[in-house]
């Protein structure tokens, strides 16, 4: 194994151990010392990857929104159908990460909330995938991009809020009667900007 090699597997394990530490003890309690034991290294390597300890919980986030952006983008891309039927597909990528990996849900759907760090991150990327939700309405172009941004961004924050509320057991849902009520809330919310929308405008 070469230099770079060793280098970049290195980086993997702190990642690996930063998900780890982040996605079940928090963040406040994923420190240099704490990772790099984790990881089964010294902590003078660290530096070599991360200049500090909240580059690392960078790195962890965004590379779950990846994989959220992969998963998703794919999940649209290989379903047959209209917009309802995209959405629900990305809607169940998204979902099927997030749950399934707890970690990995905790991660974005808990403790970049209170990361001052990862907080205008997670808000960045939450309007992101609010454009990518918006663009599969194919019946928004009646309205204005704006109405439709700030639907589709109501509708993120509330997809969030319910996985994190079925994440720590507030709510126990069936895996596809939660994505049907999802996609379901989604369009509704999309047709009521346009009846808001249409009543504006001949009001």
């Amino acid at each position: 194994m070469s230099g770079a090699d060793r280098v970049a597997d290195r980086r993997r394990r702190f990642i690996a151990a930063g998900l780890e530490l982040m996605g079940t003890k928090g963040i406040p309690a994923t420190t240099l010392r704490g990772v790099a034991e984790q990881a089964g290294l010294a902590a003078r390597y660290f530096a070599e990857s991360f200049p500090t300890i909240e580059d690392l919980h960078i790195a962890v986030f965004d590379e779950i929104v990846a994989e959220l952006e992969e998963r998703g983008l794919a999940a649209i891309a290989d379903t047959d159908g209209g917009p309802r039927a995209r959405s629900r597909a990305a809607l169940g990528a998204l979902a099927d990460l997030l749950l399934t990996d707890a970690r990995k849900g905790r991660v974005v759907l808990i403790e970049s909330g209170s990361s001052p760090v990862l907080g205008p991150r997670r808000l960045a990327e939450a309007q992101r995938f609010a454009g990518i939700v918006a663009g599969l309405n194919e019946s928004g172009s009646e309205l204005r991009p704006l109405d439709l941004q700030l639907a589709a961004q109501f509708v993120i924050g509330g997809v969030g809020e319910t996985l994190t509320a079925v994440l720590v057991g507030a709510i126990t849902v069936d895996r596809d009667d939660l994505i049907d009520m999802l996609n379901d809330l989604l369009f509704a919310a999309l047709r009521g900007v346009r009846t808001t929308a249409g009543a504006v405008r001949t009001g």
